[in-house]
């Protein structure tokens, strides 16, 4: 999943700057969303799933579902806070 997500979307890490839009975070099922350029939270890896930083989570949910082929709802999603914030967010590769 992670790999059509970032082949499609593109990866961002946590901490970057990022411009305008919506950032869906596969780890904690969080959505990040912002009209301005702004800095992605400390969770992880995210992937720009929409232009727009006011899309609606059905809309993504729905574009998930036609690439992923998942069933993902609204519901599925949570705005991104600091309870998803990963206390050592390693560097995006095998940390093991």
């Amino acid at each position: 999943m992670m790999d059509i997500l970032e082949f499609v979307y593109g990866r961002y890490n946590g901490g970057s700057t990022v411009p305008a839009g919506s950032y869906f975070n596969p780890r904690t099922m969080c959505i990040f969303q912002t009209t301005s350029d702004a800095v992605l939270p400390q969770d992880g890896i995210f992937c720009r799933v929409d232009p727009s930083g006011s899309q609606t989570f059905a809309t993504i949910a729905t574009a998930l579902n036609t690439l992923l082929g998942t069933s993902y709802t609204a519901a599925s999603f949570h705005a991104c806070g600091t309870s998803d914030s990963a206390p050592q967010p390693g560097q995006g590769a095998n940390d093991a």
